[in-house]
């Protein structure tokens, strides 16, 4: 189905979107250059996460050390706008001068403008001496694991606790649908679901080699870094002075698309339908930028982090947003993760906590 009418039919889901400004991706695109590019290439485009009835206007800025919404821009990096420009109108990005740094990273901001406002995502030019190779792809994963019916691709560099951490939140995740039908976990073996692993989101973001044939090499996956995981964090009870971990949103992320949405049909319509009710109402505020499709995937791992109780500290009309409080608070996301996933005292079993 074309890529408009999806969003269409969610915008009559979730109700029109009142700010028009243009919605780029908040995180980034990655392009790439090799000693074959030539200067006056296009070398790759931006393009909106969602349709926008209004002119966009699309320019180049140099990058600012914490200046992006997610840190990607750091000290020390590369000025991507010395070597690309993008066209205004098209938002093609075409190579203006041959780099002098390779292999190498460059790095800016891409904004977007209509008469609304603006909205900037990071741009990450990848320079290599050639392009690389499809056999290649997987190599970059040298620590792997399988566990709860998806398989875990870590580099190097990744800390093998952490490996072992993530993969046991899978197995803990899933310990309902083992119990019972089985039908998630199969899935997820069939569409060979995976984690990938990177050190940081650096390592990740210039990983071009994998992500150029990710759809090759038949995998189908969600990210999450080294830096991401604090396997004390939800054991603890998600305190405000550690930094939070991303595991279980992540991996659930994975279990959703890559497992609910094809075998529970019917439950996906009821978690749009109560995301629906919960954007509505302000129990659930999706970030700024996120695109509408993905907001019944972030209600459910918003609705995991309340079910295993890191988001205590938070309140709703008056009341903390704790497992106990949740039936109370959104009836239909407690019935939808109870079918799914096991409660809290059953997860913190599995994990051995």
């Amino acid at each position: 189905m074309d890529k408009v009418v999806i969003t269409l039919i969610i915008i009559l889901c979730f109700g029109a979107v009142h700010a028009q400004k243009p919605v780029v991706t908040d995180e980034f695109d990655r392009f790439l250059v090799t000693k074959q590019t030539k200067v006056g290439d296009v070398i790759g485009q931006i393009e909106l996460v969602e349709p926008n009835p209004n002119p966009t206007s699309w320019s180049l800025v140099k990058p600012i050390p914490g200046g992006d919404r997610r840190n990607y821009l750091k000290e020390g990096q590369s000025d991507a706008t010395k070597i690309v420009e993008i066209d205004a109108n098209t938002a093609e990005i075409k190579l203006k001068k041959k780099p002098l740094i390779n292999p190498g990273h460059y790095y800016a901001e891409v904004r977007a403008t209509n008469v609304d406002g603006f909205m900037e995502q990071v741009l990450i030019i990848i320079v290599k001496e050639e392009k690389p190779k499809l056999e290649d792809a997987l190599r970059i994963f040298t620590q792997k694991r399988e566990a709860g019916g998806m398989k875990f691709y870590a580099t190097e560099t990744v800390d093998k606790e952490k490996i072992d951490y993530a993969a046991n939140i899978s197995r803990a995740l899933l310990l309902k649908d083992r119990q019972g039908s089985g039908l998630i976990t199969e899935q997820m073996k069939k569409t060979n679901a995976g984690m990938t692993l990177f050190k940081t989101f650096e390592e990740r973001n210039t990983a071009i080699g994998f992500y150029m044939y990710q759809s090759e090499v038949g995998v189908q996956t969600q990210d999450l870094e080294d830096e991401e995981i604090i396997p004390s964090y939800i054991r603890l009870g998600g305190p405000r002075d550690l930094r939070r971990d991303a595991s279980a949103e992540e991996i659930t992320h994975m279990i959703h698309r890559g497992g609910i949405m094809k075998v529970y049909p019917g439950v996906q319509k009821r978690l749009e339908a109560a995301t629906k009710v919960a954007v509505e109402r302000g129990f659930y505020q999706p970030q700024d930028g996120l695109p509408i499709e993905d907001y019944a995937d972030e209600y459910l791992a918003f609705g995991v982090d309340i079910n295993y109780g890191v988001l205590s500290h938070r309140s709703f009309e008056g009341k903390r947003l704790t497992p106990e409080n949740l039936q109370e608070m959104d009836s239909e996301l407690y019935d939808i993760l109870h079918f799914l996933f096991p409660n809290r005292v059953e997860f913190f079993k599995a994990m051995g906590w």
